[in-house]
């Protein structure tokens, strides 16, 4: 799998990856930083940004891209593709990640954890 982030977010992702851990969190009620499950039948993705003494056993699944790698749980695989984007939609404010299947999630956020223990 790979991760395109385009110029306008990679800057962003490069300070983050500098120090910390990236990961690309499928909030599904499954695992330490989750805060909703499948209830609906929306697919919300979320990148975390962790300290490397934070547990990350959950994200076992490592993602290429042009800002290094980042990790995904391994059951969230299923709703990724081979290829994806990840940009800005300055119109709307959001980022959004796409794949060759078109849009995956059209809202991702990125959600800083380094403060918490």
């Amino acid at each position: 799998m790979y991760l395109d982030i385009t110029e306008d977010l990679k800057e962003k992702f490069e300070d983050y990856t500098k120090d910390s851990v990236v990961v690309l969190d499928l909030d599904d009620g499954v695992g330490r930083y989750t805060k909703a499950g499948f209830c609906s039948l929306d697919i919300s993705f979320r990148f975390l940004v962790l300290r490397e003494d934070q547990d990350r056993s959950d994200y076992k699944i490592p993602i290429e891209s042009n800002v290094g790698e980042i990790l995904v749980k391994d059951h969230s695989v299923m709703h990724l593709d081979q290829k994806m984007k990840l940009e800005f939609d300055k119109q709307r404010g959001l980022t959004k990640l796409n794949g060759t299947s078109g849009l995956i999630d059209g809202n991702v956020q990125i959600i800083d954890l380094r403060d918490q223990k």
